[in-house]
């Protein structure tokens, strides 16, 4: 052991030079190269709540959740920003059920302001289909009461059209479509990877040509000593 040390102290002096200029060479091209300085995605967070108004595609959070993951939507009512993102929306957005009947939308996007623009774009866009559709069962709902309410019927009919009434008068009251609970904020965009900056690669630089130095000191010895 005592004769290894004597070797490696010996070899340490004769290449002090090579020793300390490892460090100091990996730390410049640390700090000089182009080596994580790519730019930081950033992700934006939207919150919907779905609509009741008893429709299966648009009320139930597994289908939405599938409906926004899925490129058929986006053609149909995104189809300039479709056509616009270099890389498939679907690629960057995570659709995830919070609770009973609310979703959060997840995008990640090359910045804060695009993250949640594009998050609140997609969120807009299916807040509009069902509103639409909302509005045709509204419509519905509300033109079957009226024609029930002005329809003469006889005594033994009555009691079922009341009854009748009040269901739909009840659905009727419960309806709702889906809203915002949360829309994006580009301040408030997380970096999902972050870019190292030069000061750090070049720590990372310094301690690489250390972990080298001692390495080319000591393998050697412990390959002799085997």
């Amino acid at each position: 052991m005592e004769l290894m040390l004597q070797r490696v102290t010996s070899r340490s002096r004769k290449y002090l030079f090579i020793l300390l200029a490892l460090p100091v060479l990996f730390g410049l091209l640390g700090w000089f190269l182009p080596v994580g300085r790519e730019p930081s995605s950033l992700t934006a967070e939207a919150t919907i709540s779905l609509g009741n108004y008893d429709h299966q595609e648009l009320n139930n959070p597994k289908n939405v959740m599938v409906l926004l993951s899925n490129a058929p939507f986006y053609e149909e009512n995104l189809a300039g920003l479709w056509d616009e993102t270099e890389e498939p929306i679907t690629e960057n957005l995570t659709v995830v059920n919070v609770s009973d009947k609310v979703l959060e939308l997840t995008y990640t996007g090359t910045s804060g302001e695009n993250a949640a623009e594009v998050v609140n774009t997609i969120a807009e866009a299916f807040l509009k289909m069902d509103k639409q559709r909302y509005e045709e069962k509204k419509a519905i709902i509300k033109g079957t009461i009226d024609s029930l309410e002005g329809e003469a019927v006889s005594e033994e009919a009555k009691v079922d059209q009341e009854r009748f009434l009040y269901e739909l008068k009840s659905a009727q009251y419960n309806m709702k479509a889906a809203s915002f609970v949360k829309p994006a904020h580009a301040e408030e965009a997380e970096t999902s990877n972050k870019a190292l900056s030069s000061r750090d690669r070049a720590v990372l630089g310094v301690l690489l040509g250390v972990t080298l130095a001692f390495s080319w000191m000591i393998v050697p010895e412990l390959v002799r000593k085997q």
